[in-house]
């Protein structure tokens, strides 16, 4: 008897297997849309710039800003969607949610330029006095995200670590604890303090609560612009700056949780 029902299962199954493909007959994933078959390739929203940002309310959620800034259900919520980003407003309350440009910079060299000429007033100063680098990786590169400056003995090529100790081939992963990184850190310079933890640099402005995030070849500015204590409004300026991220990289943005 045991050993029909296990020779019935298989008969089924084997059925199945043969039946046609009821999702996508001619395997036309691109033509279908199919959540099977047409799979995101690893990593393709990281760098992107070929499309224009969608509006704040698409990356946040008026229940997320509800919960966020502990409002009641009977508090109304206005959100009002502009080209580089968005409002949303209560009372005499505004979360200003803006990108850099109306679309992702095409790499992550012209986004952090743009950042420290905005945000890093001393390190933009010493940055516009060094020749511009050509990029590595060619022949032309530009606008794909994969340029890297050309060594030098000055800028961001000279803090490599070329020790022994940082050699990616002693790890599995190729990532060592002092693995290069491509951006230099943010400093408190000016009016800007430095917000460590927050995509590849993060600057807080106390005097409009803004914070400035870089990440990738993404410039993402979070006001906030409440009655909040200025340690509160800046937690929750991070936290929607994490949450907007993660809409727009994708589930690759894992957010430094140390803060």
């Amino acid at each position: 008897m045991k050993q029909s029902t296990i020779l019935l299962a298989l008969a089924v199954v084997a059925l199945a297997s043969c039946r046609p493909s009821t999702v996508d007959d001619a395997n036309d994933a691109g033509g279908t849309a199919s959540p099977y078959l047409a799979r995101t390739v690893v990593g393709v929203r990281m760098l992107s710039n070929d499309a224009n940002y969608d509006e704040a309310g698409q990356y946040l959620a008026e229940e997320f800003v509800r919960g966020t800034f502990k409002l009641g259900e009977d508090t109304k919520i206005e959100v009002i969607n502009t080209r580089k980003g968005g409002m949303f407003k209560w009372d005499k309350n505004e979360v200003v949610v803006s990108f850099g440009s109306p679309k992702p910079y095409p790499s992550i060299y012209h986004a952090e330029y743009v950042f420290n000429k905005l945000y890093q007033p001393g390190l933009a100063t010493q940055m516009d006095a060094m020749p511009e680098k050509e990029p590595l990786s060619g022949p032309a590169p530009e606008g794909t995200s994969a340029e890297r400056p050309a060594e030098s003995a000055t800028g961001l090529a000279a803090k490599r670590d070329t020790s022994a100790a940082n050699d990616t081939a002693t790890s599995v992963s190729r990532v060592t604890a002092a693995a290069t990184q491509l951006t230099a850190p943010a400093e408190s310079t000016g009016k800007f303090v430095a917000y460590p933890g927050l995509g590849d640099k993060a600057v807080w402005d106390p005097t409009n609560h803004t914070m400035h995030v870089l990440l990738n070849n993404h410039i993402l500015n979070v006001q906030v612009k409440t009655a909040d204590k200025p340690a509160v409004a800046q937690q929750r300026a991070a936290i929607l700056a994490n949450v907007i991220f993660h809409e727009v990289v994708g589930d690759y943005y894992a957010p430094d949780d140390s803060k």
